[in-house]
Order: C-alpha cells, then sequence, then structure tokens
C-alpha cells in the first residue's frame, strides 16, 4: 500500500460477462457511471452477435417488438444483418449464405446456420441478448459489444486500455428510442443501395 495517496475507486459502465467481448468502459466517478446505465437515458448498446440457427422475419419481428420472458419484460431492440457485398446481383452474408424467400417481398428469411447481426438496445438486463436470441431457437456463439452511446471501439485491439475524454450524457448523439420502422415506412422511402433488404447492412467493424 502507498501512503499518503488516496486510493482511486474504478467503476465499470455496463458490465461484461465471462463469454462476450468488445468495449467496456471504466471510471472514477460513479455517478457518471449510473447516468450512463441508466435505461431512462436511453444510451445506444450495440453488439454484434454471431448466431447458430435458422433466423426468419418472424424472428426478426420479434426481437424488434420485444415481448415478456420468464416474468421479464424486454424492450424492442434494433436489429440488422451483417453482409459482405461480392456483387450486385449475389452477396453473402458474414459466416454464411442469404437465401431470400421470392414469394414474400423483403423478406429475411435465411437458410444459414452462422449468421453474424447487429444488435442495438436501450438497456443492459442480465444475459439479456442471450436470453432473448434463445428463446427463438438461436444460439449465440460470440458477442461483442462494439459500442455504449457515443464510446465506440472502433479498431482497438483486445487487451488495450485508451485514456479518452469524457462526454457528457447531455451531449451525445447516439441515444434515444430504438426506432423500428414498419414495412410501410420503409417501402416509401428511397433505398440508399438498389436491392440491399433494409434488414441488412454492407459495413462490418474489424473485430
Amino acid at each position: 500500500k502507498s501512503k499518503g495517496k488516496p486510493r482511486e475507486h474504478l467503476k465499470p459502465i455496463g458490465r461484461l460477462d465471462m463469454l462476450t467481448e468488445g468495449l467496456i468502459l471504466v471510471t472514477n466517478n460513479g455517478a457518471y457511471a449510473h447516468d450512463m446505465e441508466l435505461p431512462a437515458n436511453k444510451l445506444h448498446r450495440v453488439y454484434r452477435a454471431r448466431v447458430h440457427g435458422k433466423l426468419t422475419s418472424s424472428k426478426l419481428k420479434a426481437i424488434r417488438s420485444g415481448f415478456l420472458l420468464d416474468g421479464v419484460r424486454y424492450k424492442g431492440m434494433g436489429v440488422k444483418l451483417e453482409v459482405v457485398p461480392q456483387n450486385k446481383k449475389n452477396r453473402t452474408t458474414v459466416g454464411g449464405s442469404r437465401s431470400q424467400n421470392r414469394g414474400q417481398k423483403g423478406s429475411a428469411q435465411s437458410s444459414s446456420t452462422n449468421i453474424w447481426m447487429r444488435i442495438s438496445c436501450v438497456e443492459g438486463k442480465n444475459r439479456q441478448i442471450r436470453k432473448i436470441l434463445s428463446s427463438l431457437g438461436l444460439n449465440v456463439t460470440r458477442l461483442i459489444r462494439i459500442s455504449f452511446g457515443d464510446y465506440i471501439l472502433n479498431t482497438v485491439p483486445a487487451g488495450m486500455a485508451l485514456e479518452v475524454p469524457v462526454k457528457l450524457l447531455e451531449a451525445q448523439r447516439r441515444r434515444g428510442k430504438i426506432i423500428q420502422q414498419s414495412t410501410k415506412q420503409r417501402n416509401k422511402e428511397p433505398r440508399k443501395n438498389e436491392g440491399q433488404p433494409d434488414d441488412y447492412i454492407t459495413k462490418p467493424v474489424e473485430w
């Protein structure tokens, strides 16, 4: 023990379980940590999840709508599937293949058994993502938190700790309700990438 120096207490902001990787924030300001974690402040927590199982449009809808599971109410979460563009006609999911049900316009039906998903939420209940996906028959084989509010992992390597400026809660832009657009609303808006369904994103992160 060092004499004359007060011990500094550090507090994690949004803990990760033993099987989850990625961004973890640590602060010596307990009040700031509390405000960051408070669901009422609606700071976006974004994860990449690799799941094993069959994904359907009805399962995506359930994730986005939220539901009651084992007596716990979970809010709807934002979800996108990651794809790597190969050419204008064919696209492939990271870790698997993507197939669309031609009988249903805009269907996210997939025969892939391993799929990468980008999931965003505003609350951090215990093992929330794993429990919700498991209840839908989707086993999470890897989970990585890539951002919390305006703090973003980007390409920071595993095991590295960086001191960063404090981002004031009220100034953070990645917050607010996770907005889920209806199919009608999406159909009215012009597509940024023609032929690219709204359920998919094409820019995976480094992790």
